[in-house]
């Protein structure tokens, strides 16, 4: 193009023209713009058709608009509030634009549609409208999605607020806005409408609908009409709500869509121009000069584009904001069709507005590379744009079927887009938009593929100011194809392209591609065609290039594969319909007979069909290969013999070949084909008797082969082949017998052939037996083949499973069945063998003798077939028990007789199952029920014994489903009291629970034993507590003298219950949900009661194995029974408890009756029994259910029930002692009671000493009962009765009788209720009360069970004296002379290290009450030795008792740490090396024990898995505490130790390694280090400088965290360099980084903080008060600064600690060193140093070194007699030049000055000379 010269048309440059003129103010007619038609170029080569010149419409200048707030003064007439809003839209930020708009919105708009017409909020807005609307072209196209669509709301909005707002916006847009501004506004409103975001362009649709009407007028416009002041005309039309479009309106708004089309960027610069630094000057008009008039529109240059703005939001790019705005305008411009076609109608105004749309570059947008071949010039509108692309063919489709008729001009642009585009498409979802508008352009204009074969040329426009340039050829219709060819056409680039599509399998989506196919070669013309040659095998090479190269080979690759075979056949018959033209024969064909090249393409595609398939590299189903061959074949039956003829022969040759295929893939090809050609050709056709001759060809191919293969016992086919025969035959059966001659050879064959056919192919005797007519014949093979299978068991399987297969199906025929015994015995003996040898069993086999149970009347014998049922049965029933009474059997056995049985429950001997029934269906319940609900069971396994049981038992008959319910009642009882039972008693409960539909609800009378069946087990069991230790808890177990019995041993099950065990346990949950049965059955609290007073006692003596329960039961399963035990007889009890019930039960018992509820029953039998049998667990039983019965009694009752009491003393006195024992404690005091301790007192002075031993213990003992609370306001018993009581006792002891230790025990308990009546008594009895306690102290241990019950006692009464001797001044006295000797006992006692280790309930008693004393031992008690002997006791299994222990030994720790600091610092011939306590050392290397899983399978632990760990977790944590407070106590050990000491202990620490191999791994453990940070214990809310063990929680995760992080605080503090040892050894880099950040973290602040204090405590540096030394702590930096002042003059070393310290050492700096020489002070600087880095030393243990070195360097050290000074000013040195006559000494300095003043080298003093 030359330069200076415009693509534009004459039309186009008088519109900018126009434009300019309007900009001016002069008035101008609005015209539709033209664009002239191009015209041949001069001098165009010869043979190429011009073609029109490329035009993108050049970018417009695009100066700032100015804001009509500022023009029109807009911004004084609205409120300021509304003034910001507007001018927060014109800013760039997309968030201030989306405030904007959502305040314009909410705050104004909104309003004004709640408001009335005449609010000021509607004036405003109504002001603002010009503002908006200036706004709105760049807000419609914004990148953001979000102010878009407020955009277009808020538009809607004021269109459809009150009428002012919307007449005057809608007035604006008709009569205001210039040309321009109109065409922005309406183009970006319609873009909008079609915006990418839905809801955008929903709203703005909307919008558009509601309020905009085109009607295009074909007169001119009148221009005349003037609008007078009040509009009118104006006004009525706005009042109507829509803004009419005219022609030119909608002319513009084209243009602008074509401008967007072509050049987006440049539309959406000129809406969104760059803003200028100062403010816009005043607007200039467009197009004001000449030379721009003349020149039309500029021409938008590369320079030009710098100025663009970066988008506004980076999610955006300039290429997705392009695609975004084109998809915009496409979908308007397809509205713009849409309603042009409908309003106009005019040829030349329809022809004036498609040349908007005849420009190359616009249909670029169909391409997706990145140039497009048919205009290289410019970047494709397509590239990487798809729904771009989308957009474009969518549009297409809209011209075409609006405007089909004037495209014909469109045509040389649209053919090359169209089709250079479309089979190059490689995304699938623009393929699917792409089709419809593909198929329709060529259809409707098949010339496309010769106009694009046709080269163009450019040619440049010239300018022409006549109109005529418009189009000069008249419009005309698709003119049809000619039948000659008048000018050679080169190769098509779009025929190769469709080439190229089809090879690609139609670019993939053959699915879509292949069914246009046919549509697409229907429009090629001839001429296309003949640019390849030869043209059919071009053709069909490409087609089949899809298969060869593998491009239908997608996941749905059979229906490609079928659309593929469709369209070839289909286009295959269209090419030989094509070759009977006589245009196309004589380009398709060429010289040869299109005659022959028909039969020859036909011949070949089919031949090549057939090859494909037969070799599975096609990949279709047959049926659809057969029909579409079977259709083809009827097409050419009906027209063309000669070619059917050829097909056929094609077809029946590749049949006939495929007879010796051996590929089994293509078996069903051969009979499937002609089976489809039998149904598809009609009867009497010729396709359908050439298929009746080759199916008879085919059938008797196939019977001569098999002849051949069974002669000759040496060939052994190949299976594949033998497949591919069998199918044939079995396809057509009924002709292969039709011949009875062939019949009959057909039956000797089998006959005498039977083993090789069995062995060759088992098929082959399927298809005689199923086609074969004659059931004699058919009987004798089936007799043959049975004998044949039996003749080899070895292959069995393999022979019958095909036989099994066919008579499931129901194929064989129903008079088949064994003759004899033919497979009896083998079937038999692999029964046999798979049963017995489980390890060798085959599935296979298994498999095939279900199959056969199930049919046995085909292949086996009815009666063996129930033999076979009965020793499958009871071979399952033995397995069965064996499992449920041992774990270690394996359930696979029972896996094969169950599922045989389930296989044959259906068969025809299924009647045999009922007489089965009674002996296996229980044991099918255990397997079913019982087995998995402990072990774990294979999931299939489970269900096939669950669907037997449930079938079968529904099968059965009332009677015999009675009988079975009573077999698995008696089961399940044996197996709760069986303790060999492999399964737990509240599992078997939970099966029963479980099956109460099945088993009945009446639990109690068919599971459980009855009441005298559990009261005959009671009776069997011990009746005294395992221990007399027992005694210290329950007041009712009697000392060990007293009970004789021996524990007895009970066969205990694996979880270490009894038989009685299991069976109350099971009792007690099932009447715990039974509440009501409960009620019932109240004669079980009993046995509830026994069971847990036997449960106590395991939980008391947990190292003892008990008659009912062993000591490997948790405790947690043993509280939780005694919790649930206490709540069920609480609920029974209190359901009958009242005043009146109470008076009743006493009454009938007193007077022998029997009470009329369960309770009084109970009572009663508790009662009355102890007559015949008192044992103690009796009595005990009796006391806790009086517990319950007395909770509202009255005196009345009480004193009834003591009367009862004592009335059966003499024959049941533990009965009797129960009974006044709980209406002591219980019930509120009879008159009775105190009579009766009065009676037992007075009787102790009647009772000799030889009587003491029987009737004394007694009466101690029941006086002992009736003692009130200590708290209570009982007297216990008068003064005088005391003193006579004290009396008696000394009588008995004094005597020369042998008293009894229990006797004396119970002795010391009477006096614990005694002593506060006496203590005001002066007398021999305080000096016996003490006497015994000293007795008892001495002949007590912890070792010694039998004792803890006098030793508690004892302890209890000790607490008591001293109780009292604090408050008694007499007491006081006769304490204070026994106090020492007795506590000496105590401590001894406490001190002494248990031989046995066992912890139990009453030795835990005696050790707090043994602690509790020891704590307030006299300092005279405790000395160094103390804390060695007594460390041990931090090991207890108590915590409380260790945290008692602690107190003890942390003073005794102080005591030992002073004396070990005196003994360091007396020099002796003996040192003292400070260490650690051998004994203490000891606790501190116990590894702790790990946790072990269980000794139990994993299944039947499962369900109580949660309560070992919990029981382990507390065995652990308690071990834990101990350790810790080990290691406090180690800690402790350096409170207030020297130096020196402190050194020896840190040194014992590293030479054993206590520090990293046992403190750190077990606290790093516990703070969760090992896991790293994230799953390290958080301090944050915690202070770990202090903690308080009154406050720890033994049960409390937590208590334990908090306590190691504390011992970690104290290490950090005490032993820094042991840690940072261990830290620089680890070689675990998580471990170590962990740990480095979690003290940083939580530790490191506020141990500096502690070091500093220290270093200000004055008490804590007493050893740095001097008055030469001053401290300075500076707490912001972390730092110590220590001066020493000399002569006004400092010697300075400054302490830094790091912020990570101790991870790092302090750093030692020497500030200002004067007065010391530098090796000295640098000997000083490495001792502070080495004391604060490497042992573990204070900073005031640093300081005291510095200022002892210091002090001791300047002490004695004279002044030098010529400056008077100890340190020299000049050089900072000490006076050592000596005088050796005076002896003063002087500085060197001074000296060498005094010289050279006097010059003389004398002494200052003495004037001798010095040198």
């Amino acid at each position: 193009m030359a330069k200076g010269k415009s693509s534009a048309s004459t039309a186009t440059r008088k519109k900018h023209a126009r434009k300019a003129a309007a900009a001016r103010g002069e008035a101008e007619e609005i015209a539709f713009p033209k664009e002239k038609k191009p015209k041949k170029e001069k001098g165009l080569k010869k043979g190429k058709e011009a073609r029109k010149k490329v035009y993108i419409p050049p970018t417009k200048p695009a100066p700032v608009q100015p804001d009509p707030l500022d023009t029109l003064g807009i911004a004084q007439r609205i409120p300021p509030e509304l003034h910001v809003v507007l001018r927060r839209l014109a800013k760039k930020d997309s968030t201030t634009k989306r405030r904007a708009l959502e305040e314009l919105q909410s705050d104004w708009v909104e309003k004004a549609r709640a408001a009335g017409p005449d609010s000021p909020i509607v004036q405003a807005l109504v002001e603002s409208i010009p503002v908006w609307l200036h706004h709105v072209p760049s807000l419609f196209i914004h990148p953001s999605r979000r102010i878009r669509l407020l955009a277009v709301g808020l538009h809607a909005s004021l269109l459809e607020s009150p009428s002012q707002i919307s007449e005057q916006l809608l007035f604006f847009l008709q009569e205001i806005a210039d040309p321009d501004q109109a065409e922005y506004l309406l183009g970006t409103w319609r873009m909008a409408a079609h915006d990418i975001d839905r809801q955008v362009s929903l709203y703005a649709r909307q919008a558009w609908d509601q309020f905009i009407n085109v009607q295009i007028s074909t007169a001119p416009a009148d221009t005349s009409v003037e609008h007078t002041a009040s509009d009118e005309t104006l006004i009525e039309s706005a009042k109507k709500m829509k803004l009419v479009l005219d022609d030119a309106s909608f002319t513009r708004i084209s243009t602008f869509l074509q401008r967007v089309l072509l050049d987006p960027g440049g539309v959406y610069l000129n809406v969104n121009p760059p803003q200028p630094a100062a403010p816009p000057p005043p607007p200039t008009k467009k197009g004001g000069s000449k030379s721009a008039s003349k020149a039309g529109t500029p021409v938008r240059r590369d320079s030009e584009q710098v100025i663009r703005a970066k988008p506004e939001e980076d999610e955006e790019s300039e290429g997705d904001r392009n695609a975004r705005l084109r998809i915009g305008a496409f979908g308007a411009a397809e509205w713009a069709l849409s309603t042009h076609a409908t309003i106009v109608t005019d040829p030349e105004k329809v022809k004036e507005y498609l040349a908007l749309f005849d420009n190359a570059a616009l249909w670029t947008a169909l391409y997706h590379g990145r140039h497009a071949p048919y205009l290289s010039e410019i970047e494709a509108f397509g590239w990487n744009q798809p729904n771009v692309r989308k957009a474009t063919w969518s549009f297409l489709q809209i011209l075409i079927r609006t405007r089909k008729e004037h495209l014909q001009s469109l045509l040389p642009t649209l053919s090359s887009a169209v089709l250079r585009s479309a089979w190059v498409e490689p995304d699938s979802g623009v393929r699917n938009v792409m089709w419809p508008a593909l198929l329709t352009f060529l259809k409707e204009y098949p010339n496309a593929w010769e106009l694009e074969a046709t080269p163009h040329v450019d040619e440049e426009d010239e300018e022409d100011d006549s109109d005529n340039d418009e189009g000069s050829q008249p419009e005309s219709k698709p003119q049809p194809i000619t039948p000659h060819i008048t000018t050679p056409i080169p190769q098509s680039q779009a025929y190769q392209e469709f080439l190229q599509f089809l090879e690609l399998g139609c670019s993939g989506s053959p699915i879509q591609g292949y069914p246009a196919v046919l549509i697409i070669l229907s429009t090629i013309p001839p001429s296309i065609f003949a640019t390849s040659t030869p043209p059919l095998q071009v053709l069909f090479t490409s087609f089949w290039a899809a298969v060869d190269g593998r491009a239908l080979s997608g996941l749905d690759r059979a229906t490609a594969s079928a659309a593929f075979l469709s369209s070839l056949v289909e286009c295959a018959m269209f090419m030989v319909k094509r070759l009977r033209v006589e245009q196309f024969a004589s380009v398709l064909a060429g010289k040869d007979d299109p005659v022959c090249v028909a039969r020859s393409l036909l011949s070949e595609q089919v031949a090549r069909v057939w090859e494909e398939v037969s070799s599975g590299r096609l990949k279709v189903e047959v049926e659809m290969m057969a029909k579409a061959l079977a259709r083809t074949l009827k097409v050419l039956d009906a027209n063309d013999q000669e070619l059917f003829d050829a097909v056929w022969k094609q077809i029946s040759t590749a049949i006939q070949a495929q007879l010796k295929s051996t590929d089994s893939s293509s078996s069903s090809l051969v009979p499937t084909t002609l089976r489809i050609f039998q149904l598809e050709f009609e009867p009497e056709s010729r396709a359908a008797e050439a298929t009746k001759r080759l199916v008879a060809e085919v059938v008797q191919a196939v019977v001569d082969q098999f002849d051949d293969i069974l002669k000759d016992e040496n060939v052994q086919p190949e299976p594949a082949r033998l497949t591919s025969l069998i199918s044939i035959l079995n396809a057509f059966g009924s002709e292969l017998f039709a011949d009875e001659e062939t019949a009959k050879d057909i039956d000797n064959t089998m006959l005498q052939n039977t083993s090789r056919v069995l062995n060759l192919s088992p098929g082959l005797i399927l298809v005689y037996l199923t086609s074969r007519n004659s059931s004699d014949q058919t009987r004798q093979v089936w007799h043959a083949v049975l004998r044949a299978v039996s003749a080899d068991p070895t292959r069995i399987v393999e022979t019958l499973s095909p036989l099994l297969d066919a008579a499931e199906k129901g194929t064989l025929p129903s008079h088949l069945g064994p003759e004899g015994d033919e497979l009896d015995s083998v079937v038999t003996q692999m029964l046999a063998n798979n049963l017995t040898n489980e390890q060798n069993s085959r599935q296979d086999e298994i498999e095939v003798v279900c199959r056969i149970l199930k049919m046995p009347g085909v292949f086996i014998s009815t009666d063996t077939s129930r033999g076979l049922l009965s020793s499958i049965g009871q071979t399952l029933s033995t397995q069965i028990q064996s499992i449920v009474h041992d774990d270690n059997i394996p359930l696979a056995p029972v896996a094969t007789p169950v599922q045989i049985l389930q296989t044959a429950l259906d068969s025809p001997t299924a009647d045999h199952f009922l007489s089965m029934a009674v002996s296996l269906l229980p044991d099918l319940f255990l397997l079913a029920f019982v087995v998995p609900a402990y072990r774990d069971m294979p999931s299939s396994q489970r269900d096939t014994a669950v669907t037997l049981w449930e079938v079968w038992f529904e099968k059965l008959p009332e009677d015999v489903r009675t009988d079975v319910v009573a077999v698995v009642q008696h089961n399940l009882r044996d197996l709760l009291s069986d303790t060999s039972a492999s399964i737990r008693p509240l599992a078997l409960l939970q099966v029963v629970r479980q099956h109460e539909s099945v088993l009945g609800s009446d639990l109690l009378s068919s599971i459980f034993p009855q009441e005298k069946e559990l009261d005959a087990m009671l009776d069997s069991l011990p009746n005294a507590p395992m221990d007399s230790s027992l005694a210290v808890i329950d007041p009712l177990v009697p000392m060990a003298d007293e009970e004789s019995d021996e524990p007895e041993s009970s066969v205990l099950d694996r979880w270490g219950y009894s038989t009685y065990a299991r069976i109350v346990i099971a009792l007690l949950h099932y009447l715990a949900e039974e509440r009501q049965a409960a009620k019932e059955h109240a004669w079980s609290l009993k046995h509830f009661v026994s069971l847990w007073l036997y449960a106590d006692e395991v939980l008391q003596l947990p190292h003892m194995t008990g008659s009912v329960f062993g000591k490997e039961v948790p405790q947690t399963e043993l509280k939780e029974l005694s919790s649930k035990t206490q709540q069920l007889t609480a609920y029974v009890l209190s359901a009958v408890v009242d005043e009146q019930w109470l008076s009743s039960v006493i009454a009938a018992i007193s007077e022998g009756k029997t009470p009329s509820d369960a309770v009084g029953r109970l009572l009663q039998e508790l009662i009355k029994d102890p007559m015949e049998r008192d044992t103690v667990n009796n009595a005990r039983i009796l006391h806790i259910l009086l517990q319950h019965a007395l909770a509202n009694a009255t005196k009345e009752h009480a004193d009834q029930l003591l009367l009862l009491g004592r009335k059966i003393e003499a024959k049941a006195p533990r009965a009797a002692l129960a009974i006044v024992y709980s209406v002591t404690r219980y019930a509120p005091e009879p008159p009775r009671l105190d009579r009766y301790r009065n009676e037992l007192a007075a009787a102790l002075l009647g009772i000799p000493p030889s009587k003491a031993n029987a009737e004394g213990l007694w009466t101690l003992r029941r006086l002992s009962a009736v003692a009130p609370d200590p708290d209570s306001d009982v007297v216990f018993l008068p003064t005088p009765r005391a003193v006579n009581v004290m009396k008696a006792c000394q009588q008995w002891v004094s005597s020369d009788e042998d008293i009894n230790e229990a006797v004396e025990s119970e002795m010391t308990q009477v006096f614990t209720h005694l002593a506060p009546i006496l203590q005001n008594v002066p007398g021999a009895h305080w000096d016996f009360i003490l006497d015994v306690m000293e007795n008892n102290l001495e002949n007590c241990s912890f070792d010694e069970t039998a004792s803890l019950p006098t030793l508690a006692r004892t302890l209890k009464l000790l607490l008591t004296v001293q109780d009292l001797a604090g408050t008694n001044k007499s007491l006081r006295a006769v304490w204070q002379e026994r106090q020492t000797a007795i506590l000496t006992l105590v401590r001894d006692l406490v001190q002494a290290k248990s031989v046995k280790d066992v912890s139990s309930g009453p030795l835990s008693v005696c050790r707090e009450l043994a602690m509790s004393i020891v704590q307030d031992l006299p300092a005279s008690l405790i000395d160094h030795d103390t804390f060695p002997k007594m460390c041990h006791l931090v090991t207890d299994s108590s915590p409380s008792e260790q945290t008692m222990a602690y107190s003890i030994l942390k003073e005794a720790a102080h005591k030992r740490t002073e004396h070990l600091v005196v003994e360091a610092a007396v020099e002796t011939d003996n040192e003292v090396k400070p260490e650690l306590p051998l004994e203490l050392v000891d606790i501190l290397q116990r590894s702790l024990p790990l946790e072990d899983d269980p000794d139990e399978s994993p299944v039947s632990a499962a369900p109580f898995m949660i309560i070992v760990l919990v029981i382990e977790m507390r065995y652990m944590n308690q071990l834990v505490f101990g350790n810790l407070l080990s290691w406090m106590l180690v800690f402790d050990l350096f409170t207030n130790a020297s130096l020196k000491v402190k050194s020896g202990y840190i040194e014992h620490l590293r030479s054993l390694n206590l520090i990293s191999d046992y403190f750190l791994p077990e606290v790093l453990n516990i703070l969760g280090l090992y896991g790293g940070m994230p799953k390290a214990f958080k301090l944050d809310i915690w202070a770990v400088d202090e903690f308080y063990l009154d406050l720890y929680v033994a049960d409390s995760p937590i208590s334990l965290r908090l306590l190691a992080a504390h011992l970690y605080y104290r290490a950090l503090m005490i032993v820094p360099s042991l840690f940072r040892s261990w830290l620089l050894d680890c070689r675990d880099r998580q471990l170590s980084a962990a740990v480095t950040t979690y003290t940083s973290t939580f530790f490191s602040p506020t141990l500096i903080r502690s070091e500093l204090a220290q270093v200000k405590n004055p008490e804590l540096a007493a050893d740095l008060s001097d008055e030469n030394l001053k401290i300075k702590v500076s707490n912001a930096v972390n730092e110590i600064t220590a001066s020493y002042t000399v002569d006004e003059y400092q010697l300075e070393l400054r302490l830094k600690l790091p912020a990570d310290w101790p991870l790092h050492s302090i750093e030692v700096k020497d500030t200002n060193r004067i007065g010391v020489t530098e090796d000295r002070w640098r000997a000083w600087i490495l001792g502070v140093q080495q004391i604060l880095t490497f042992r573990s030393g204070s900073i005031v243990d640093g300081l005291s070194f510095f200022k002892k070195n210091v002090t001791s360097h300047f002490e004695g050290q004279s002044e030098c007699a010529i400056c008077y000074s100890v340190i020299s000013a000049m050089d900072g040195s000490l006076p050592k030049k000596p005088c050796k006559t005076c002896k003063n000494k002087f500085h060197a300095g001074c000296l060498y000055k005094w010289f050279n003043t006097s010059h003389s080298p004398t002494c200052p003093l003495c004037r001798s000379e010095i040198m």
